[in-house]
């Protein structure tokens, strides 16, 4: 079993959510959130270090809109559901 070595605790949720880029919109999933960053689930994750803008469809109310970057970024097929292809993003309060 991996060690999670995270400072904050995170919540298994799942939410839609459209990234905002220089080049475009990609569609994704929120797999997990703490109050400090994200991991989302998409086909096309982008490279650690870029800047993106988040809206995060809510079960309830308007979409959350915040500025993110990208900590790190699979981009490999995955092989099972626990290493899926995404990326973890720090929101950027």
């Amino acid at each position: 079993m991996v060690e999670d070595k995270r400072l904050y605790p995170r919540s298994r949720v799942r939410w839609p959510v459209t990234l905002v880029t220089a080049e475009g919109t990609i569609k994704g999933e929120t797999e997990d959130v703490s109050k400090f960053g994200a991991f989302i689930r998409c086909q096309e994750p982008l490279n650690p270090s870029e800047r993106l803008l988040l809206s995060v469809t809510l079960p309830v109310g308007s979409p959350l809109q915040v500025s993110a970057q990208v900590v790190w970024s699979n981009m490999a097929d995955p092989i099972d559901e626990n290493m899926p292809r995404g990326m973890g993003v720090r929101f950027m309060w």
